[in-house]
């Protein structure tokens, strides 16, 4: 099953600020790596479905069929994720439902993805008032978030974040705007 580009991918896309090589995990339909592609950034396009990765490659992209970082190698400066964050079982529809708890996908890749991120590489990601962020900060205190921007609809809201690992140089901030509340 192929997710098609909705608010929340046009939403991410918009705060996305890239650098050098990226990866886009859970690329769908490839909507957000074709843009990056036709801006010229090299974009290695990731889904768990084979349809997917094939119309992705078809559209000029290097893609790889994976189940998050299982097939991926090498590391990335840049890596894009618009997770399913539903509450629900995953089997069900694993393009928007991340689990009981609507955050279990996004916690096995904020498991996985040290190891794909360069030094001072950063992180873009969706994340929903489904998910539980404090518990998301005390367990990856590794990593820093960063809110970027808010979108409400009718029965939740998403937010764009910024990830970083805390030990590299802040991206797009100052230590000034750290000591007055600028990273959340």
């Amino acid at each position: 099953m192929i997710y098609a580009p909705d608010e929340d991918t046009l939403f991410l896309l918009d705060n996305v600020e890239p650098k050098g090589r990226i990866l886009e995990m859970g690329a769908g339909s490839g909507y957000i790596s074709i843009e990056l592609k036709n801006k010229g950034f090299e974009v290695l396009a990731v889904d768990i479905d084979n349809e997917a990765v094939k119309k992705i490659f078809d559209q000029g992209i290097r893609a790889v069929v994976s189940g998050l970082f299982s097939d991926v190698h090498g590391k990335f400066d840049t890596i894009i994720f618009n997770p399913p964050y539903l509450p629900g079982k995953i089997e069900d529809d694993i393009t928007i439902f991340g689990g009981k708890n609507g955050q279990e996908v996004l916690e096995k890749f904020l498991e996985q993805v040290d190891v794909h991120l360069e030094k001072n590489g950063r992180i873009f990601m969706i994340l929903s008032s489904f998910n539980d962020l404090n518990y998301l900060k005390d367990k990856f205190e590794n990593f820093c978030f960063k809110l970027l921007k808010e979108k409400k609809f009718a029965f939740h809201s998403i937010y764009a974040y910024l990830i970083w690992r805390c030990t590299d140089e802040l991206p797009w901030t100052t230590r000034q705007e750290l000591e007055n509340g600028g990273i959340h």
